[in-house]
């Protein structure tokens, strides 16, 4: 059993006419630091919990760009979980307090939503009561990335869904609160769904989504989360109180038309990678102790500083930037070049709060939409993608807003 205090959950900004889809520098990384932000947003998890079906690095791992974007220290441990929405399921039934649990998608029902696990009694109490795996692979992924969709829904019902549900064990009506995975009507008359909420697509952040609406509707019963034949049932309690929701998902727009030249791109340097991730990735600015030719001003990059009369200094403290400003000033490059997906913006952000004032890309817009004036959040995002690797950066969404609280 574990008490859900907090619930995060993102949705990109695009729609390609028929659904939401990623952003060219969005990845299940960046959606999850999104969600999981919205979730925690002081950085209080103790460790973290990843479930995808669609990591970038599949070798090396995620988690240090995850801990840097969710602004935790390097220390806390990082657990890549490769699943759906019954995975997902099962890492929030066992969590301990203090756990942040994060699901991502960026190929099906792309974004990301996350829950935080505390102790004590307040939250939604999650409980696990069964779970059975089996093997019926209507959608297939190989090592080579080629999907094989033997789409069949009959037997998805059939075998998939009721024939694993029957496995269960599990006696009387059940009252259901949400089905991830697959229609509520498809398990049967043996469960109450007349309440249910669901959501049929292959998503492995659609169990907390469904989590969350459970929790605003103060739903009580199952929780079902189905992933081809394999089943993850658990009962979801409501809340008394002590519990909020973050909702991070903006007004859907037409995907901007964008372009890339050929040619090879900026390879990339694995040691400047290094020497750069923390001075990049942490979003922090280096304070020194004022002294002449020093002043207390807050450098980014943090960076060594040399004194009036030479001395090298490196005796500076690190200290959070916000994420919130203003655009100072802008432009627009219109030229394609390898790499990168053009027209894109770049702005000038003065911070808030602070004198530091940082070039940034800009994101969640179409380029040239920009304004001076215009407030709006500081965001992870994929820079690019340099022989195979994604280069993660900071990059600006004008009129952004904090997601709503409930």
């Amino acid at each position: 059993m574990s008490r859900v205090i907090s619930v995060g959950t993102y949705l990109p900004p695009w729609t390609n006419g028929s659904g939401r889809v990623k952003g060219p520098d969005e990845d299940a990384v960046t959606m999850a630091v999104a969600a999981g932000r919205a979730a925690d947003p002081d950085g209080t998890a103790q460790c973290v919990v990843m479930v995808s079906r669609d990591f970038p690095l599949l070798e090396g791992g995620n988690g240090a760009v995850l801990l840097a974007g969710l602004s935790l220290s390097a220390d806390i441990p990082v657990t890549e979980v490769l699943g759906g929405a019954p995975a997902v399921l099962d890492q929030i039934g066992g969590a301990t307090p203090g756990t942040l649990v994060v699901a991502a998608d960026d190929a099906d029902a792309v974004g990301a939503a996350a829950v935080l696990i505390g102790a004590g009694t307040a939250g939604a109490e999650v409980t696990p009561v069964a779970r059975q795996t089996r093997s019926l692979p209507l959608l297939a992924r190989g090592a080579d990335g080629t999907r094989h969709a033997y789409g069949d829904p009959r037997l998805q019902r059939e075998i998939g869904v009721r024939a694993t549900l029957a496995r269960l064990g599990l006696t009387g009506t059940p009252t259901v609160a949400a089905v991830a995975g697959a229609p509520a009507a498809q398990l049967g008359r043996a469960f109450d769904t007349s309440a249910a909420a669901g959501d049929p697509s292959v998503s492995a952040a659609a169990v907390i989504r469904l989590l969350a609406d459970a929790i605003d509707k103060r739903a009580s019963g199952l929780l079902v989360a189905i992933e081809q034949s394999t089943v993850s049932v658990a009962e979801l309690t409501p809340p008394g109180g002590g519990l909020w929701i973050a909702r991070d998902e903006a007004a859907v727009r037409d995907l901007p038309k964008t372009r890339v030249a050929a040619g090879v791109g900026i390879p990339i340097s694995l040691s400047a990678y290094s020497r750069a991730f923390d001075p990049k990735l942490r979003w922090e600015a280096a304070v020194f102790d004022e002294r002449p030719g020093i002043d207390a001003a807050p450098q980014f990059p943090p960076r060594l500083r040399v004194d009036d009369i030479g001395g090298l200094a490196d005796d500076y403290r690190l200290v959070p930037l916000p994420r919130t400003g203003t655009v100072y000033t802008h432009t627009t490059i219109r030229i394609p070049v390898p790499d990168l997906p053009s027209p894109y913006s770049l702005a000038v952000v003065q911070l808030d709060g602070s004198p530091v004032r940082v070039l940034l890309k800009v994101t969640g817009v179409p380029a040239g939409e920009t304004t001076i004036g215009q407030t709006g959040s500081v965001v992870l995002r994929k820079i690019a993608t340099r022989t195979g690797i994604p280069d993660y950066g900071y990059a600006f969404w004008p009129g952004r807003t904090e997601g709503a609280h409930a």
